[in-house]
Parts: structure tokens; sequence; C-alpha cells
């Protein structure tokens, strides 16, 4: 007779895959990467944070990046506290993009044990627990968002935590339970509403729903449930004094390169419309997971609808309103889909709550002789999910630069001729606000926000010292030309020019 499987061998197996996850993606060597490959721009405007607070030593609450289109590089978006906390580690590591990408990669660890001992209690089979989390782990796009520097993972794994500290309360547990979930979902919907929310107001809803319907076996109680709404206010509020915090930031600094508020659908012309939707289903998807563990949620949905009856009474509910939530969500921000499969994220909610609904039906009410064929394509797709996630890290990986790579390393010699940390410079060719600023660790202006009345002659005025072209064709460009005319300095094809004398 086969032994169940212990908890501690479960969390043990599960950690394991998660390191081989790791190793067939080749992303041990990412860790150390600057920030480059899918959505650098914004890869970019994280680490940026990161290093002014580490060479400014700046208050929490005084962020900034290196583009100087505000007053001193001061913007803010999503709380900083992790970019905070990574350059405050690395005044004892040192200066290394592996802390903040680190940072980020404990935060899925932490989320994901977090959801798999939420899963443990509605799934009584260790293994069949481990299922919907390792797809969920494996999905291409949520695993490369885990090793990067955004703060969508860290969001959507502190709301992961904070499901588990409020299930652990209405099972039972102590006031202190509820108060560690309130605290987590803060943190979540801090770093980013969008993403760490959904599962907050997922959960107060079918929790509400469950007690006015009297769903309940043991019916909740009145004193639990208003300590549920009042946190609720807590944490509604903290976003809402988060919100207002940001935007008067912003407004005092002038500088709102960051989307704050919603992207809606209706925004959008209908060839845009058209033209995201197509995008999505023929290049996001490819990145959500495989085809056919994406098929899979088919018969899945079909399973739900027919069973409903006989689903874990919270389990159902809860699914639906997330299912419900993401919708709202898709709505509200579709405009952000046509270019960033982060904004896509809490899709993932849904399917990984949709996909432990039926594997807790599965468990606890089909007969061992199917449950055993359906375990060999649960294993199937398991390893279709590794194979598959580890094809897409390697291929975002490969050959995508938006800009010189040899702006990377530069510094160094920026230093050697005499462009030192606090001068000012203007980098171009760069549409974004801070990939090549990041790059060379210097404040400055790119050729985001240009125009015919904001650009190298408006840089100039305000104190930039020095021009730093980093493409050989923008040697000929009209708009620059006029302050090539003292070269000082040239590396792997950069070109560097003292303005200070130019006009």
């Amino acid at each position: 007779m086969i032994k169940p499987i212990s908890q501690s061998h479960q969390i043990f197996a599960f950690l394991v895959l998660i390191i081989f996850a790791v190793f067939i993606a080749d992303s041990w060597q990412v860790f150390n990467y600057p920030p480059r490959s899918v959505h650098q721009w914004r890869q970019s405007d994280c680490a940026a944070y990161v290093k002014t607070y580490y060479r400014t030593n700046s208050n929490l609450l005084r962020p900034a990046t290196y583009n100087l289109a505000g007053s001193q590089g001061r913007v803010v978006s999503e709380f900083p506290v992790l970019y905070y906390i990574s350059a405050h580690l690395q005044r004892v590591t040192g200066e290394h993009y592996a802390v903040t990408r680190g940072i980020t990669f404990a935060c899925y660890i932490i989320g994901l044990l977090a959801l798999l001992a939420c899963t443990n209690r509605w799934i009584g089979r260790k293994g069949w627990a481990v299922f919907s989390v390792i797809l969920l782990a494996t999905s291409p796009y949520y695993y490369y968002y885990s090793v990067n520097f955004l703060p969508n993972i860290p969001a959507i794994s502190f709301s992961f935590v904070g499901l588990y500290f409020f299930l652990l309360y209405d099972k039972g547990g102590a006031l202190i339970w509820n108060i560690a979930g309130t605290l987590f979902f803060i943190l979540a919907a801090a770093l980013k509403p969008t993403d760490g929310g959904v599962v907050w107001l997922a959960y107060v809803g079918t929790k509400v729903i469950m007690y006015v319907g009297g769903a309940l076996e043991r019916r909740m109680q009145k004193t639990k449930l208003l300590t549920l709404l009042i946190s609720s206010l807590l944490i509604a509020l903290s976003i809402w004094g988060w919100a207002r915090f940001a935007n008067q930031y912003n407004d005092t600094n002038g500088n709102h390169q960051n989307l704050l508020g919603i992207y809606p659908i209706w925004d959008m012309d209908a060839g845009l419309r058209k033209y995201t939707f197509e995008r999505i289903f023929k290049e996001w998807r490819m990145v959500f997971q495989h085809k056919l563990i994406l098929a899979a949620l088919l018969p899945m949905s079909i399973v739900y609808l027919l069973k409903w009856k006989r689903l874990d009474p919270f389990l159902r509910v809860f699914t639906f309103l997330l299912g419900i939530g993401a919708g709202i969500y898709a709505i509200l921000w579709f405009k952000a889909f046509t270019d960033h499969d982060y904004y896509q994220l809490p899709f993932v909610l849904p399917a990984v709550f949709l996909s432990i609904t039926i594997v807790a039906y599965i468990s606890n009410n089909v007969v061992a002789r199917t449950r055993n064929i359906l375990g060999f394509v649960a294993v199937f797709l398991v390893g279709l999910g590794f194979y598959y996630n580890a094809q897409v890290q390697k291929n975002r990986y490969r050959g995508i630069e938006s800009v010189n790579p040899a702006l990377f390393t530069v510094e160094p010699y920026l230093l050697k001729i005499g462009v030192r940390p606090n001068d000012h410079v203007v980098c171009v060719p760069d549409r974004s606000p801070n990939i090549s600023l990041n790059a060379i660790n210097r404040y400055g202006y790119t050729e985001e926000f240009n125009s015919d009345v904001y650009n190298i002659y408006t840089f100039k005025r305000q104190g930039a010292s020095y021009l730093i072209v980093s493409d050989t064709n923008y040697l000929s460009n009209p708009i620059y030309i006029p302050f090539m005319k003292r070269k000082i300095g040239s590396y792997k094809g950069i070109s560097i020019f003292d303005i200070r004398g130019a006009m």
C-alpha cells in the first residue's frame, strides 16, 4: 500500500520542481542580467528606482528614476518598498541586479507556497494539490516576471499569502491571522491594485454571498463577517490613500510618466480593438501556457458548470467571482493589453482556481480507476508545462536588444573621460524614459516625451552637459548635429560629445 505524502515531503518535492524549472530554463544566468528582453522599458524604470535609492540614500517616500522630465527625477507609481529594500540590501552585497531579481523571485516562491497551503485545504491528496500550483508556476509569462523587476508577481504572491491567513482565521484561528491577512492584502494592493486586489475582492464577495445565502455548513458568524468588512475597509482606505499620495507626488514634481488610472476599452477605436484582440490570441496567448494546457480549461469549465452543486461551496463561488473580476478588469484596462502582456497577469487567477476547483472535485468524488487515468494526464500536462516554459524563456532572451548593449559597460569609460556621476546627459536614440540612463547610471534625458519645444535645446538650457549617441546612424540626425562639434570619446559604437559650449 502506498503511504500518503506528508506535507513536509510535498513542500520539499515542490521546491525541487521549482529549482528544476529554473535550471532547464537557464534562468540562473538571468538573475545577473540588467533589464533586457520583453518590456525592457518598464524593467528599466524599476531598476532606476532601486539605483536612485541606493545612490542618493533618499527615504522611502521620495522615489525617483534617472529621467529628469520632472523635478530631480522624482516620480512614483507602485508602492516602492521592494525597491527600497533592494537598495539597502545592496549596501551589504554591493550593487547587483541579481538582488532585485532575487527579491521578486523570493516573492514568487512565497506566493506559490501560500497558494499550495490554501490548496491543501480543499485537496486532501498532496500529489494532486501540487498540480494546479505547478501549472501556474510554469506559466511562461508568470514565470518570466518572477525573475524580473516589475511588481506584478509580488502583488499576486502577497494576495495568496493574504488569502491563506484569511482562511486560517475563517477556520477558527485567532484574530492575529485576520490582521496578518489584512496587512498582506494592503501590501499586495499597494504594489499593484489590479493584480493584488482581485483575490481580496473575490474572497469578500464569496463570504458575503455564502453568508447571505446560508450556503456554509457552519454558518459564518456575524462577528467574523464584521471583522472581514472592517479589514476590507482598511484595505480600501490604504489603496485610496496610496493613489492620492502618488498623484500628489507626481503633480508636485511635474512627472506623470507612469499609468495610474484606467486604460479602458472605450478609449480605443475599432481598429485598435481589433488589433489588440488579434495580438492577444495570436501572440500573447503563446506565453500564457502551452495550447494543450489552455485547451484543458474547456473541459474543466464544462465540469464546473455540470457539477456545480457537487463542487466545494467556497471554491465554486470564489472561482466565479475571480472570473467576473478578471472580466471587469479586462474592460477597464484593455487598452494596455495592446503592448503589455504583464497587464494580463490577473487572468491567471480564475484559471488556476478553476483548476483547483475541478481537481478538488476529482480528488474527492471520482473513483480510483478514473482518478488514476486522470493522474497520468495531469503528469503529462505538468511535464509539458516545464518543457514549454523553458523554450519560451530561452526565446525571450535570445537577440532582443532595444539599445546598444555596450551602454551597460560604458560607465567606467565615462568616468575616465570626465563624465562624472552628477553630470546630466542626453542619451539617444532611446524612446523610453530610463533604458539608456539606467544602463549608464546617469541622470538626464532621452527622446521620450520629446516635441518641437521639448528636446535637446531644452535639455541643454536645463543643465545637460553631454550628448551620448549609441547608434552611429544617429550621427547624421539633423537635430543633434549642432551639438557634435566637440567629441570627447568613443566606446564600442557609442560617441560622447561635450555640449556645454554648443550653440
